[in-house]
Formats: C-alpha cells, structure tokens, sequence
C-alpha cells in the first residue's frame, strides 16, 4: 500500500527531526512477529494460487494479523492498526472483494479499473460501501483509491514507527543558555555558594 509507505517515511523524517534514532528501533521490538510472518504468507500464498485458497489464505491472514494486535495493544499506534484491519476485514467479509468506487477512481486519476477477486466496483447490492476504497489518493502517476481502513492502518502505522524511533514531538534547538539558565545551575567545577 502506498499509503502506508509515504505516511511511514513521513513518520520517520518527523521522528527524526524531533530527537529520534532508527536505532531506537532495535530498542522496541514487537511480540510475536512470527503471526505477522504467518499472515503475509498466507496472503501471498492465496493470491497466487487463487481459487478457494485465496478466502482461505485471506481468513488464515486475518487470524495471525488479530493475534499479533492483540499482543502488540498496549502499543501506540496498533489500536489504529486494529480498527483499520476490523473495517477492511468486515466490508470484505460482507462483500466478498474489496468494494472500490467509480467516482473515487476518477477523483485519484485512474481511468481504467479491472476487476480481480480482491476488488469489485461498488453497485446497488454492495454492503457498507463507505468502508470500501473511496478515499481518493490523487498523486501524479501514482493515484489510488483506499479506504476508511487503509487511512487507519498507515496512521497506526505511522504512530507506530515514530513511537518506536524515540520521536518526542518537540523539535530540539540548540539555543545559546540565558542569564536566568546561567543563574539557576552553578558550574560543576565550582561550588555553589
């Protein structure tokens, strides 16, 4: 998702420019990784091989994906995380694809759209079709539609990732001391009086 991927390198430049450090990373690692593994592989593994692997795959994915969250909840960010992936998982569940609208489409700049079993346009019979793809993301060459979800999901993740970096949402200056910092803390090398 790209999404995901611009607001995560937006999150890192911020925690960056506010005291953070990608080795802060090392620092804060997640549990259970390994269901995280798990639920991409079942991903991929059903979109290759289709068919009835494919609802499978996807069902397989979104149980590893609830174990993870739900160990990782106490983690900034990862509430987000769980309620983009509830409201993806449930108007997929409800529709069987992923429900995208026309007008969205047109609004991000992408004029041809093919249906495929993870995607569907949205029609008279489709359920909760606000919660499908009708988030416009219009970037030069690089439009896309996304959904309620798929904004919740990069700013969980993005939270996540300036979290886990040290951001303290203050930028530092290096500011030259004044009088009343000069007064209020005696040099170490002599005593106070």
């Amino acid at each position: 998702m790209l999404l995901v991927l611009l607001v995560m390198l937006l999150a890192a430049g911020a925690a960056l420019l506010t005291g953070g450090h990608l080795t802060d990373l090392a620092d804060n690692t997640l549990t259970g990784l390994h269901w995280l593994a798990a639920a991409a592989t079942g991903q991929v593994l059903g979109s290759m091989t289709g068919g009835v692997a494919y609802p499978v795959g996807l069902v397989g994915s979104a149980v590893c994906i609830a174990v993870f969250l739900r160990l990782n909840l106490r983690r900034p960010g990862v509430a987000l995380l769980a309620a983009g992936f509830t409201c993806n998982a449930l108007v997929v569940a409800l529709n069987g694809a992923m429900p995208v609208s026309p007008a969205t489409l047109a609004r991000a700049g992408i004029t041809t759209f093919t249906e495929d079993p993870r995607h569907e346009l949205v029609d008279a019979s489709t359920r909760l079709h606000w919660l499908g793809d009708v988030v416009p993301v219009a970037l030069p060459g690089l439009g896309q539609a996304v959904s309620p979800g798929d904004v919740l999901i990069a700013a969980g993740a993005g939270l996540l990732l300036y979290a886990g970096m040290g951001g303290t949402g203050h930028i530092p200056t290096d500011r030259p001391p004044s009088w009343s910092d000069l007064e209020a803390e005696p040099p170490a090398d002599h005593p106070a009086k």
